[in-house]
């Protein structure tokens, strides 16, 4: 959520996040594949990929038991994150 969230802040989202594009390294998350991504303000679909991110994401962890993930809820904070509502 944090990553996704330093991304929100810089009115950015992955555009095509998966859990396979997300690594860990030394206990630190690398996200990677970021050539792609998005400006939400000035592309016409940047809050329907941003939303797309962050359901492909909520929905790998909830398949894996983790309690409480989920897609509306992460969507709403991010589009905080990047000023939008």
């Amino acid at each position: 959520m944090s990553a996704m969230s330093l991304l929100a802040r810089l009115g950015l989202t992955h555009g095509d996040l998966s859990p396979y594009n997300l690594l860990v390294h030394e206990e630190r998350l690398v996200m990677i594949d970021l050539p792609q991504v998005v400006d939400v303000f000035a592309n016409p679909r940047g809050r329907d990929l941003l939303a797309r991110d962050a359901t492909v994401i909520c929905d790998w962890f909830t398949a894996r038991g983790l309690p409480g993930a989920d897609p509306g809820e992460l969507t709403t904070i991010l589009l905080a994150d990047t000023g939008l509502r």
